[in-house]
């Protein structure tokens, strides 16, 4: 009998010291979310942003130097693969290998080319790093676009970043709480449902736009 209450007793013993151990590591988890330093993903949006207006507002460049120049900037800071399968959601698993070919060529000049109409409004202006913090397995870099000498403009800029194998690019642009790959997503979606999801025709349709630009 005694030595079944010396059991119990130490298995009473166990379970609290389990449950403060379990206590103790959730504190632990959500101080080190809750105080989690975001500062090299502020960096890169900033570094990012300070390029990117800066290529599109330097005079001294002609048109086809500003565009290889944003093209290597943005190639090597958002990740277009990611994107482009997004945007294009299920007609990708769809689509035949020659298909995602030609979609990829004609998305990334077309993603490319509206990146840069989008920040080009912008030249001449300055980006304010405003906050940083954790959603899921992202970064959401918040900042404001300002102008000097008008401190009526101000315009938010939310950046998802997203971190694989050490490398950091940027997945989404917010502007005024539009999202610009969820928006493309919605206007894709709309024009192969339109065209009963015909991935050719959409393919046509950006290199229609391309060549315009």
């Amino acid at each position: 009998m005694l030595d079944q209450m010396y059991q119990l007793a130490i298995q009473s013993k166990t379970m609290q010291i389990r449950k403060i151990l379990i206590l103790v590591l959730s504190f632990s988890l959500l101080s080190t979310f809750a105080f989690a330093n975001f500062k090299a993903e502020e960096k890169f949006v900033s570094n990012f942003a300070d390029n990117a207006i800066g290529i599109l507002g330097n005079e001294s460049l002609d048109v086809n130097q500003k565009n290889l120049q944003f093209t290597e900037l943005v190639m090597s800071s958002i990740d277009m693969n990611l994107i482009s399968k997004f945007v294009l959601s299920k007609y990708w698993k769809t689509a035949s290998q020659e298909q995602k070919v030609a979609y990829l060529n004609a998305f990334e000049e077309y993603f490319i080319s509206s990146y840069a109409n989008k920040l080009d409004q912008y030249s001449g202006e300055k980006i304010i790093i405003v906050s940083s913090d954790a959603a899921k397995k992202f970064v959401i870099v918040k900042s404001n676009i300002v102008r000097d000498g008008a401190d009526t403009l101000k315009i938010e800029l939310d950046w998802r970043l997203l971190t694989r194998d050490g490398q950091t690019k940027i997945i989404d642009l917010s502007i005024e709480g539009i999202s610009l790959i969820i928006a493309q997503r919605e206007e894709f979606q709309s024009f192969l449902s339109n065209n009963d999801g015909n991935l050719d025709a959409l393919i046509n349709k950006l290199r229609s736009i391309n060549n315009k630009s």
